[in-house]
């Protein structure tokens, strides 16, 4: 077979095998829309960590010796992908895609892997840590935020397993609320990096989930923070953007 042949079958074929893989998207009205594809390929990956204890980035305070030892001890729950955020937003889409894609191939998985991870044992080693003064700061505001997120998603799943795990969740949520109302009329200024910190993210997140559980005082603190830092924002420079280490929008967060 001559050089040109080949080449043109080596084409066809790898053609034929691109046009049969399924589209993990599709436009539908001007709008990119997930396929089921396109969900499995994105929930395979918090199932493929969420119960990795290694590589992990704990980033606790070591306030005596008894925290020096494996992070799934302190953190049962949301000891995987590498660090407690990101474990915590993995659960969380994994949620989301079971609700919105009920007969994913993975829906058995997902739903073994939750059951285990949001155990109501676990749930309270979890709130332990928000409890310890040294600890009060942990994951603030962005894994705050994202657990509230999880919890506001697994209400309003109309599944028993939703449920149940709801109400597991429930203390860790309750003690995170607590902790923003506390910190919250403590804050001077805005944090407006494009990074984990940046203030505006967290209250919308968290925001959503006051508002869906009717917490009064979660909504007004925040009503009354957002107010405070943001009414009279204007000009942002949106032309710095995006920094270095930015995966947030500062002027549009």
């Amino acid at each position: 077979m001559n050089y040109k042949l080949f080449t043109f079958f080596c084409t066809f074929f790898a053609v034929l095998i691109l046009s049969a893989q399924e589209k993990l998207y599709e436009e539908q009205q001007g709008k990119y829309v997930l396929t089921s594809a396109g969900a499995s390929h994105l929930a395979k990956l918090p199932l493929k960590c969420m119960q990795q204890e290694f590589p992990y980035k704990t980033s606790v305070t070591f306030s005596d010796t008894s925290l020096i030892t494996k992070p799934k001890t302190y953190h049962p729950a949301f000891y995987g992908c590498f660090d407690w955020h990101s474990s915590v937003h993995g659960h969380w889409m994994l949620v989301r895609l079971l609700k919105l894609y009920p007969e994913l191939p993975e829906a058995e998985e997902i739903r073994s892997k939750l059951t285990a991870n949001l155990s109501a044992e676990n749930i309270a080693k979890e709130v332990k840590i928000f409890e310890e003064d040294a600890q009060k700061g942990f994951e603030r505001t962005y894994g705050w935020a994202w657990l509230l997120e999880l919890q506001k998603e697994l209400l309003s799943w109309n599944d028993p397993l939703g449920k149940q795990l709801s109400t597991n969740l429930a203390p860790l949520a309750q003690q995170l609320s607590r902790l923003y109302i506390t910190y919250l009329p403590k804050m001077n200024y805005p944090i407006r990096v494009g990074e984990h910190s940046n203030l505006a993210f967290g209250l919308t997140l968290a925001y959503d989930y006051a508002k869906q559980t009717g917490n009064d005082s979660l909504l007004n603190v925040i009503h009354e923070t957002a107010i405070r830092f943001y009414k009279n924002d204007s000009a942002c420079p949106i032309t710095w953007e995006p920094g270095g280490s930015d995966f947030l929008s500062p002027c549009l967060e």
